[in-house]
């Protein structure tokens, strides 16, 4: 394998050509927004995923999705990549439902650590990857329209504030100091 990737960076040289190409194809991905159709095309699986999501945790959490499509559309200055219509979004499910696609983060990690440890060779399957990973990135943003829905419930704004303060209290108090252990006094017998 070490011949195969030229270089390798200490052992990491996979993971690198991978983030690399993740991160370059997410760079042409953002090139290609000004062609509405090709733009729409080559996000279609990360758009399939973004929507899943959402219809899938719609169904989990009792939002009742009952209309889903991924047909592009334009609609004002911007564009609509798909949707999902939900009848039963509430306080107790909206924050969940609407941040959805961050389960796409997760999917990402576990495809990347899958194909590295699988001793990957140059070739088109990988590039496949390398797109298939760059779409589940780009599927997991939420939209605004996502944003502005899971803002509605309290539970992500509780939530929000219990991770603030963990963090808070990690960073002022600092890490929890290691025990030194004690030894006893040798008694004599």
């Amino acid at each position: 394998m070490d011949q195969a990737w030229g270089w390798m960076a200490g052992g990491h040289g996979p993971a690198l050509v991978y983030l690399a190409g993740t991160a370059a194809v997410l760079w042409l991905l953002n090139q290609t927004r000004r062609s509405f159709w090709l733009f729409s095309l080559l996000v279609l699986p990360g758009t399939i995923c973004h929507e899943l999501c959402h219809w899938a945790v719609g169904h989990l959490l009792r939002g009742r999705p009952v209309h889903f499509t991924v047909l592009p559309r334009r609609e004002g200055r911007g564009f609509v990549l798909g949707s999902v219509a939900l009848t039963n979004l509430r306080w107790y499910n909206a924050f969940f439902i609407g941040l959805a696609p961050l389960l796409l983060l997760p999917a990402a990690y576990g495809i990347f650590a899958w194909r590295l440890g699988g001793h990957p060779v140059p070739g088109w399957s990988e590039a496949g990857m390398v797109f298939l990973l760059a779409n589940l990135l780009f599927g997991a943003l939420p939209s605004w329209q996502d944003l502005r829905i899971a803002a509605r419930s309290p539970i992500g704004w509780l939530l929000l504030a219990g991770v603030l303060g963990w963090g808070w209290g990690r960073v002022v108090k600092g890490p929890a100091p290691t025990p030194v252990p004690v030894r006893s006094p040798a008694s004599p017998s």
